[in-house]
């Protein structure tokens, strides 16, 4: 299980990158790609019929509600994307996100804070920090944000292990599928919201970049099934433990990209920022690695 977790964050690491790309290259607006990105996400509907079983009321309520979640939870990521580089956004959001699954996990008492966890603590959260730092802009405006996005995804997390607890795993996300994209549909009877969602005038290259978007979508909606299984059959902690992997691929992939390609995606390349990130990447890995170990 752990070897296809790690080889599945490395395709959430492509799919950050088309993210990052199509966001600030292509010029289109958060709050657009949330909509687009949820509304399309819901063809796995389609898929319904072969996995449909009955469930309860109240977790077919959880499952909506944790869809309905989902689509406050990428808009916020996509804001935050959109005003900071991917390799610094990515590990700072989900460097913390096993943070805020130690503090849920105790705050609701679900488990006791061990040495191992406090240990892990140690080295994740200056290790997000860390790669937060920008000279002369560390209290950016967007660093509020990009913690609370963390949170966003951290809770949402326990939501939908929650709420996918009878049944399989695909039948629970049908129905937070279904939540999500009916949420930013109803939305759209708000005329400021609908002018906001639907605009493409904006948009460069819109055939390529719809072809761009099509391609992200569906490897965004492999990996996503493919988490939301991992999600739902282990341990919310050792799954979030493992990001450590995606945070590398996406440094890696961004620094050969922000090298070579800088038409495709701008990143600070200089030694400073780079020894910077990689001092970042190891203090959030191996805090990682910590909590991992201390949950086996």
């Amino acid at each position: 299980m752990i070897a296809e977790i790690i080889l599945l964050y490395a395709s959430f690491a492509v799919v950050d990158l088309f993210d990052k790309f199509l966001i600030s290259k292509r010029k289109i607006r958060p709050l657009q790609y949330t909509f687009y990105t949820v509304v399309t996400g819901a063809l796995l509907l389609l898929a319904w019929p072969f996995v449909y079983q009955a469930l309860p009321a109240k977790f077919i309520f959880l499952d909506v509600l944790s869809g309905a979640y989902f689509g406050l939870v990428m808009y916020v990521f996509y804001k935050v994307l959109a005003h900071g580089e991917v390799s610094r956004v990515v590990p700072f959001v989900y460097g913390l996100v096993p943070v805020f699954d130690v503090v849920i996990s105790w705050a609701t008492r679900r488990s006791a804070l061990t040495v191992t966890e406090l240990a892990a603590l140690a080295l994740l959260i200056p290790g997000a920090l860390l790669i937060a730092y920008r000279p002369g802009k560390y209290l950016h405006a967007y660093l509020a944000l990009t913690v609370f996005s963390a949170f966003l995804y951290s809770s949402y997390n326990f939501l939908w292990q929650y709420g996918a607890q009878v049944g399989s795993s695909l039948n629970n996300l049908m129905w937070n599928r279904l939540g999500a994209a009916a949420v930013l549909a109803a939305l759209l009877i708000i005329p400021s919201y609908r002018k906001a969602a639907l605009a493409v005038g904006h948009i460069e290259r819109k055939a390529h970049t719809g072809a761009l978007f099509v391609f992200k979508q569906a490897l965004g909606g492999l990996n996503f099934v493919l988490l939301s299984y991992f999600l739902a059959v282990g341990k919310v902690p050792i799954v979030d433990a493992l990001s450590g992997f995606r945070y590398l691929f996406v440094f890696l992939l961004a620094l050969y990209f922000g090298w070579r390609h800088r038409h495709i995606l701008d990143e600070s390349a200089d030694r400073h920022a780079i020894r910077l990130k990689l001092a970042a990447i190891a203090l959030i890995f191996l805090g990682t690695i910590i909590l991992f170990l201390g949950n086996q």
